[in-house]
């Protein structure tokens, strides 16, 4: 795993705005009236993903200070959805001292997915808060990039995580390090090719998050066959309290 310094992969390729699915229905052709299809309800609207803060926590990378944040969100609709997030660090005042937008991977019908995301930071290309962090608030974006409602990044497939304790420098702050090993099959249509971008959240025994972090794989095949699988490994990721369960997410890009 290769953590990513300064704007994510997610929130570069296309990480709230919902992705409408259309349908044009064809007219009849001929002159008569269709009786039955007078009186008839109309097509209801898609029901709109929900979104909203499910943790933050203010910490340090490389000795600045850096917001990690999950941000939750609901797909009550029948088909999956593309959305995007926007996240801004408030200061007391309310005024904004960081901020960013990702377009997240296509989120299933019916599904829930929480999203690690950090501002801030001392990595060489991260962006610096120009003042001092108090609060961060989530929101859905408005087709950030110009991407979202059209990006096609499904989810690929992950098996069971192994999940331990380790003792890698995460260059945090963070009083716990965790690794993980999992088995990540392409469930996609297409080769996958050109890297991915992956996440993991990390939880404890009541089920609140404690920590998580995001990258970009060392371990993905430069081309990976539909049905083929491989197996990732990642060390030091950071958690401000003790982890039971992990949650890993990858996807093309």
């Amino acid at each position: 795993m290769r953590r990513i310094i300064g704007l994510s992969a997610a929130a570069i390729m296309a990480a709230v705005t919902l992705t409408g699915c259309s349908s044009t229905d064809k007219q009849p052709t001929g002159s008569g009236t269709d009786t039955s299809r007078l009186n008839q309800p109309g097509t209801a609207p898609e029901a709109v993903p929900a979104v909203h803060l499910a943790w933050s926590h203010t910490g340090t990378f490389f000795d600045e200070p850096q917001v990690w944040y999950v941000a939750r969100v609901k797909n009550p609709g029948r088909s999956e959805v593309s959305v995007a997030l926007d996240a801004r660090a408030l200061d007391k005042t309310g005024t904004i001292v960081g901020s960013s937008q990702a377009v997240l991977p296509n989120i299933p019908a019916g599904a829930t997915f929480d999203y690690f995301g950090y501002l801030g930071g001392g990595g060489a290309f991260d962006t610096k808060f120009t003042g001092i962090p108090a609060k961060i608030q989530v929101s859905q974006a408005k087709n950030a990039f110009g991407q979202a409602g059209s990006v096609v990044q499904p989810m690929l497939k992950s098996g069971s995580i192994t999940l331990t304790q380790g003792h890698e420098d995460t260059y945090t702050n963070a009083l716990y390090s965790y690794n993980l090993t999992v088995k990540v099959t392409n469930s996609t249509r297409e080769v996958v090719s050109g890297g991915v971008t992956q996440q993991v959240v990390l939880y404890d025994a009541l089920g609140q998050v404690v920590g998580g972090d995001t990258g970009s794989s060392d371990n993905v095949p430069d081309n990976l066959p539909t049905g083929m699988s491989y197996r990732e490994q990642w060390t030091g990721i950071p958690a401000v309290a003790k982890a039971v369960r992990a949650v890993y997410t990858v996807w093309p890009g």
